[in-house]
């Protein structure tokens, strides 16, 4: 059930991307979706876990398109093991791989809206009950500051959800929960620039 609720929530998630795509197309002109980038960064993640702080870092690689859309992969994983329950001798690892999607909205202006999503497998070592594979979804927005033509800075807010988790200790509610994150990304965008001024153009034409 829960699922199939944060895959409705991914196709929401593209139909709103497509919606915003088609508008800036038809009311701002033609904005293009061709091959634009390449990116790669790493972040780090304030979380809980089952109520005790710990923190995440996670790798990334992707590709541009339309100096907007952003395509890729990444890699996330607790920095450290962490004792979810104090005074209790099991520990926890918790990692996974997967793929991401991100739209930049007016991507020209030094500081812009983002909003992304990340999807997939990974697994979780209890200390005591062993290894097992969970599925993750993790939807988040925020903000992102051109800092250099090469290099940005993100911040952002999200809640992760995971699933499959099949422990006496632990349960997907336990690794479930909201995410603060900070980013360094680093690349170079080529072609034309989406600056206000071709807007207006593009507009009045």
């Amino acid at each position: 059930m829960h699922t199939k609720s944060c895959l409705l929530a991914f196709a929401f998630l593209l139909s709103s991307i497509t919606v915003f795509s088609q508008r800036e197309e038809t009311v701002l002109g033609e904005h293009g979706w061709g091959f634009s980038g390449l990116w790669g960064g790493v972040s780090w993640e304030y979380t809980p876990y089952n109520s005790v702080d710990t923190y995440n870092k996670r790798g990334f690689f992707g590709f541009e398109f339309g100096r907007s859309l952003h395509v890729g992969w990444s890699h996330f994983r607790m920095i450290d093991d962490i004792a979810p329950v104090p005074g209790e001798p099991w520990r926890l690892d918790y990692n996974y791989n997967g793929g991401f999607i991100g739209y930049s909205f007016l991507p020209y202006k030094a500081i812009h809206p983002t909003l992304n999503l990340e999807v997939g497998q990974g697994r979780v070592q209890h200390s005591i009950e062993g290894r097992d594979k969970t599925f993750t979804i993790q939807p988040s927005a925020g903000v992102e500051i051109n800092v250099f033509r090469w290099f940005r800075v993100g911040l952002e807010g999200g809640y992760r959800f995971v699933r499959n988790v099949d422990y006496v200790s632990l349960s997907d509610q336990d690794l479930s929960g909201a995410f603060g994150r900070a980013t360094l990304k680093f690349g170079f965008s080529w072609g034309r620039h989406n600056k206000k001024q071709d807007y207006r153009q593009s507009y009045e034409n």
